[in-house]
């Protein structure tokens, strides 16, 4: 090889040198966000099932209570809700004669993009045939 060969072959090299480090930076930035991202995503689901939960056992024992002339119904599901973490967004019961009770709860997930997950659910007695 002569010297020009060698010398344009090292400036070669010396133009390219830390560019693997900077693809490792980005692939290494790259995985970050996507297992935070997985992580959000299945703090989502965990919390949505909790609310859902939340929301269908306070539903339950406020139709329970007011079809057992207890309590006023939405007072029992505010309760429920503050013993599982939740808050009563909006509770509503039906006619007397209907019993159902519509009650919707809200739970923080401490996600930044999405701070609340808000659930409704419904109770009441069903007629037997």
């Amino acid at each position: 090889m002569s010297k020009r060969t060698r010398r344009g072959f090292a400036a070669g090299m010396a133009e390219d040198e830390g560019s693997g480090t900077m693809a490792g930076v980005a692939l290494i930035m790259l995985a970050a966000v996507l297992i935070t991202a997985s992580a959000a995503a299945g703090h989502l689901v965990i919390r949505h099932a909790q609310t859902r939960s939340a929301a269908d056992l306070a539903a339950f024992s406020a139709a329970a209570a007011w079809w057992n002339d207890q309590e006023s119904p939405c007072t029992v599901a505010d309760t429920v809700a503050q013993a599982n973490g939740a808050t009563v967004v909006e509770c509503q019961a039906d006619e007397p004669d209907d019993g159902d009770v519509t009650v919707r709860l809200a739970m923080d997930t401490q996600v930044p993009l999405v701070p609340q997950i808000t659930v409704s659910a419904r109770a009441g007695p069903v007629e037997c045939e």
